[in-house]
């Protein structure tokens, strides 16, 4: 196991897990103590006997909405270690499809730039906006499809292997563990970047068969597109809930066609 996925963990000083165990309790061990739960855990992985811990479960306000929350599932130190050294293996594989309509949890892109584009369409004439999100995105997410579709770039057995079991382990809760039925768990270092591949499909369909419409730019789960007419909104709306309907997803309910600012 790399010494950058452990100290990508060890900066974010992240919270506990299941099994109690917490980063600086880690780092007390010293350096070498340090190496010794890496080269464990290479080990681990290496024998294919590694398995992922269940998730601990905790709900955090939404910012901006009082009384809502979300659900955040917080892996064990051990299996956020693995997660980050497999994305390091990932990213740049999924970077080179990647289209530049997408934003979200991408290297040197950023919520600014997705704004920049939005303005650059907008003083390109386009008047309307469909301004959309996924409803539960990571938490409907097919898991057929997250698996299909790193499996277009991804032939390595052992790296399939070890994602599979990061979309189904269980959630404690109370008490409880729940096995999920789908979804990427929100708060595992790996998730925004399958939901990034599993979006990309609408990325692509819409380069492909959906331009004429309008501007499509997406920040992970939130999107956008810039267009000429309200109809033209309306008919882009239609085109994105068929595209998403294989994935698992839906759109949250929205009136498309709001006119640009």
């Amino acid at each position: 196991m790399t010494w950058g996925a452990w100290v990508n963990v060890a900066t974010e000083h992240g919270a506990r897990g299941v099994d109690g165990v917490s980063i600086a309790s880690i780092e007390d061990r010293g350096t070498k103590g340090v190496r010794a739960f890496l080269d464990e855990l290479a080990a681990e992985v290496k024998a294919e006997i590694y398995r992922p811990n269940p998730l601990r479960r905790v709900n955090i306000e939404k910012p901006g909405q009082p009384g809502q929350t979300r659900p955040l599932s917080i892996p064990l130190v051990r299996d956020r270690v693995v997660m980050t050294a497999a994305k390091s293996v990932l990213e740049p594989i999924f970077e080179a499809d990647f289209l530049p309509c997408s934003f979200g949890f991408r290297p040197k892109r950023s919520a600014h730039q997705a704004l920049e584009a939005v303005r650059i369409a907008a003083n390109k004439g386009a008047g309307f906006v469909l301004d959309a999100d996924i409803s539960d995105c990571f938490g409907s997410l097919s898991f057929d499809a997250i698996m299909a579709e790193v499996a277009k770039r991804v032939s390595d057995q052992k790296m399939l292997k070890l994602i599979r079991p990061w979309l189904r382990v269980g959630v404690l809760e109370d008490g409880v563990v729940t096995d999920p039925v789908t979804g990427a768990p929100q708060g595992s270092a790996v998730s925004p970047l399958l939901a990034d591949i599993v979006l990309h499909v609408l990325d692509e369909t819409w380069a492909r068969d959906g331009k004429r419409l309008g501007t499509l730019v997406r920040y992970c789960d939130d999107f956008v597109v810039l267009t000429s007419t309200r109809a033209r909104a309306e008919e882009a709306k239609a085109r994105i809930k068929v595209i998403l309907e294989p994935l698992g997803l839906q759109l949250l309910p929205r009136r498309p066609g709001s006119p640009a600012s």
